[in-house]
Parts: structure tokens; sequence; C-alpha cells
């Protein structure tokens, strides 16, 4: 199938944000446990998805869960086949603390999630509670990965590659978690899911190291899709900018493309279930104060909330009785929303374009024929003040140049150069300032 940018080249810019083109209403979740040969499925209700994955406690069903059980929800999810499965690796660092509970819910594919509670005596030090936790996290039902004490961490690995797990700390200052996990090639698959089947737009992972997440952030800049994913690691929360963490990572690479959450619960699939109730929406959604289904809050205190915040990361809060996310931003620090709305005007513009090229037997090489562009240009503009995407005030401007002032050369290949537009990105309201005087 040919490219359209082949035929019509457009570039968008708005700050940092780099544009390409779109297709807005379809998640991808990877799967390292999809039994059939191709690479890519599409399901339009979980019920679809638990005939492929019967595993109720499995990420492919939790996530689907997540992703479908918002209100409203989107039309579709794929689930795209991987053939390169980590093998899954969580750390966990205690602080020592005296007669303290050390609070872990433990879930995962074939595990019977069990809140683990291990306390510390009168004397505690970290290599008790370290092999308080490596007995716990063992004595599990079902538990498909290994705690090994190393008096100063506890590292659980999973038994087989492509075992999935989830390690929850309730309190992440006194009882610290990453996962540390190496990336096995998750840009090889994605290549491989998005040779068969490009028609999707934001991605979904479930083992969220450092490594895979960058890898995978990494493919989605280059690739022109968006990627909303969230991490537990509790150096997003307790460390300042600077700490290295993988939300700190993708502000510094200033990624317009990756939206990076802190959840304490990765069980939840707090990514899933806020894609999903995005993707219900237009382009122009806002991200923030959308109510998730079956995402729970993890209080944080405001030095916590401050480190995500200066990170470009969101988290769910709760703001009058209502558990919403804040607030959307992607690593450049604009909205995602914005992104989203970008490459929908990318994709309109481009069609709106092509099909004013291909209607007549010969399209004219003519101020005409450029004026004809230009109201091509407009009419998608139009659309994108009426979609919420740019702003009526200041109007979009037009520009196209005259036929003479056009090069030889780009004459000679057909090409009309020099057509321009600007336009404003309309904007949100997160936030009121409100002065009362009361008599």
């Amino acid at each position: 199938m040919g490219d359209i940018d082949n035929t019509v080249s457009l570039s968008i810019q708005s700050g940092s944000v780099s544009v390409p083109r779109a297709g807005f209403g379809t998640g991808m979740l990877l799967s390292y446990s999809a039994a059939w040969t191709e690479r890519v499925r599409t399901y339009k209700k979980l019920s679809s998805v638990a005939a492929d994955f019967a595993v109720t406690t499995s990420p492919e069903y939790l996530a689907a869960q997540a992703y479908f059980s918002q209100n409203p929800r989107p039309k579709q999810l794929k689930i795209g086949r991987c053939a390169l499965p980590p093998t899954q690796v969580y750390v966990l660092t205690p602080v020592a603390a005296d007669t303290t509970d050390y609070v872990l819910v433990v879930s995962g594919e074939g595990v019977t999630t069990t809140t683990v509670t291990v306390t510390s005596d009168a004397s505690a030090t970290v290599a008790e509670i370290c092999a308080l936790l490596e007995t716990a996290i063992n004595g599990v039902t079902g538990m498909n990965a290994t705690a090994v004490d190393g008096t100063t961490e506890v590292t659980i690995t999973a038994d087989t590659a492509g075992n999935w797990f989830s390690l929850a700390p309730k309190n992440p200052a006194l009882l610290a978690v990453s996962q540390t996990h190496v990336d096995p090639g998750v840009a090889t698959d994605l290549a491989a899911i998005q040779t068969e089947d490009a028609e999707w737009y934001g991605l979904l992972t479930n083992y969220n190291s450092k490594p895979m997440v960058l890898a995978a952030d990494a493919w989605i800049q280059s690739n022109k899709k968006i990627y909303q994913v969230a991490t537990n690691e509790s150096l997003a929360v307790t460390g300042a900018v600077g700490s290295a963490d993988t939300g700190d990572a993708i502000k510094t690479l200033v990624r317009a493309r990756t939206q990076a959450s802190y959840h304490w619960n990765p069980a939840e699939f707090m990514s899933a279930a806020w894609m999903g109730r995005l993707f219900a929406l237009d382009v122009n959604a806002d991200p923030a104060f959308k109510i998730l289904t079956g995402v729970t809050v993890q209080a944080l205190t405001d030095t916590q909330r401050a480190n995500l915040i200066a990170k470009n990361m969101s988290f769910v809060e709760t703001v009058a009785t209502k558990n919403v996310p804040f607030d959307g931003k992607t690593g450049d620090g604009d909205y995602l929303n914005v992104q989203r709305g970008l490459d929908w005007l990318d994709d309109d513009m481009k069609k709106e374009v092509f099909e004013n090229l291909i209607a007549p037997d010969v399209f004219p090489f003519t101020d005409a024929g450029g004026q004809a562009l230009a109201s091509a240009m407009e009419a998608s503009l139009d659309r994108g003040i009426q979609k919420g995407v740019l702003a009526a005030d200041p109007a979009p401007t037009v520009v196209v140049p005259l036929v003479a002032d056009i090069l030889a050369a780009d004459k000679d290949a057909r090409t009309f150069t020099g057509l321009e537009f600007t336009a404003t990105k309309l904007g949100a309201v997160h936030k009121a300032n409100i002065v009362g005087t009361v008599l």
C-alpha cells in the first residue's frame, strides 16, 4: 500500500512536539503468552479476550479488563504477540524501622493475590526484614517467581521467561521497589507487529522495567504513535528530578509521545484504564479529571507529589471524593491530548489535500491550483477548530506562494512547494483561582 507521505508532505511544529501521521482510538497491548501464529488480533470486548487468555490473573486479561471497564469505553483493543519474552525481576529494599509492618500486595498469572505483611521486631535490621520478606513471598500460593534474600535487598526473579507477576508495596518510602530486568528486544517485536498491522495508536506494556520502558519509548518516538506507561518504581516518588528513575529519564529525553505515570499497584493496569477512558473520546479530550474504574489511590506526601509533578509524571489522587488522574503530561511537559490532536490534524490535512489532488484528471500547476490546495488546508484547519484541537482566535492562516516564485526544479518534479499555515492549539483549564467578597 502506498504511503500518503510520498504525495503530501506536512510538518507541524508546536514547541518540542514533532508530528507524524495519526490513528487515534485503538490501543495495542503487548503479550508474551499469545498462543496464535499471527502477530496481532483485534478484540471488541473483554469476553473475546477471555477466549484467548482464559486465565483471569494473566496480564493480558487484567489489562484488557482495565481498558474495557471504563465508561465510556473504546470500540476495540489489539493484542500483539511478542516472541522475545523478558525474565521479570523485582528488587525490594526495606528501610529498617522498629516494630513496623511492611505490607506488600503480591499478584501474578496463576498467583493467588495476597497481601503479605511482615513485622519487624523492637531492634529491627534490614537483614532481618529481608529474611522475613523472602519467606513470605515464596509462601504465596501459586507464586511463579522466586525470592532470594541478599541481606540488604530481596531479588525476586520469574521462574520462566515470560512469567508475569506484580509486587506492590503499600509504603514506597518504607519498602522501595523497582523492576530491573533487561530488555530482550521489545523494539524487534514492535517492528514485527507494526509490519503486520499498523492500524493502532496507543502502546501498552506490562513488564515495565526502566530498560524495557525506554526501549519501547524510543521505538514509539520514531514510529509516530503514543505510549502510556505506569511504573511503581519507588524512586519516582522518593527521588527529586535527576534521580534517573524511569519517569525522570523520559523527562530528560523531552519525549512528546510518552506519558509516564506512577501507580503503586501494577496489577491494576492504570495506563490501560486511562487509555481506555481517553480512547472512547474525541482526540481533543483532556486526559485530566477522568474517573478511572478499578484504579485505587495510594496517598502521597506533599514531597512525593511534588517529585512526580517535577518529572512531568502523572498519578491518581482523590479530589472532592473523586479518584482522578493528575494530569496527563508527556515527557516534554505538554499534554497528551495536544499530541493526539496534532496527529489528527496531520492525518486530516494530508487526506484533504490528497483528495483534491486526485479529483480532476489533471491538477493544474497554476496559481488557481495553489489556491485550491490552500482551500483544502483551510477546510482541515476549520475542522480542527470544530473538534477543539485549534483555537478560533487567533484564526489560523494559510500562505500559498505564486507559481512564479516556485523553483523550476520543483515544477519539474511536480511538487508545489512553499505552502504554509499557522494555528494555535486550544488548550484547557486545569485550575481556577477565585477571589470573592462577601458583605
